[in-house]
């Protein structure tokens, strides 16, 4: 599974969900976990190289436009 059907899966599981209570302590988790994520300042200078790199390639065919993601999200939403 790539990163873009990760955030997929993992925007789907959040649609379905109700239970605010439930949303609202997945959210603390997820900021929790965010907050002690590993800096980029921390990895090696090769794979800061390649980050660069890859950032100005213009080729983005693997890419999901944000409105079409959006588009996806009112979809769940209402299941």
């Amino acid at each position: 599974m790539n990163i873009l059907e990760m955030k997929g899966a993992f925007m789907g599981m959040l649609a379905q969900i109700e239970d605010e209570d439930l949303l609202r302590r997945m959210l603390d988790n997820c900021i929790e976990m965010v907050k002690h994520a590993d800096q980029l300042d921390d990895l090696p200078v090769e794979v800061l190289q390649a980050l660069e790199i890859a950032d100005l390639d213009e080729d983005i065919n693997d890419a999901i436009p944000n409105d079409a993601v959006f588009q996806q999200f009112k979809v769940w939403q209402k299941q």
